[in-house]
């Protein structure tokens, strides 16, 4: 059985790839000029937003436990 120090970690961890990944797309978004790409970008950030705003939920909800 997993301790609530090591679901912490897990969810912590998975927080920082997805927000590493955020500033990435958020970076890449901010230099292009290419409104085809931008737009792509953007839609991959949104999704990577979503996925971020939903471990922080199911982390709150865990944790809380």
């Amino acid at each position: 059985m997993f301790s609530k120090e090591d679901y912490r970690n897990y969810f912590s961890e998975m927080e920082s790839i997805f927000k590493e990944s955020l500033i990435i797309y958020t970076d890449l978004v901010n230099e292009l000029s290419d409104q085809a790409a931008r737009n792509k970008l953007l839609t991959l950030a949104e999704e990577n937003m979503d996925a971020f705003n939903f471990v922080q939920k199911i982390k709150g909800n865990f944790l809380q436990k």
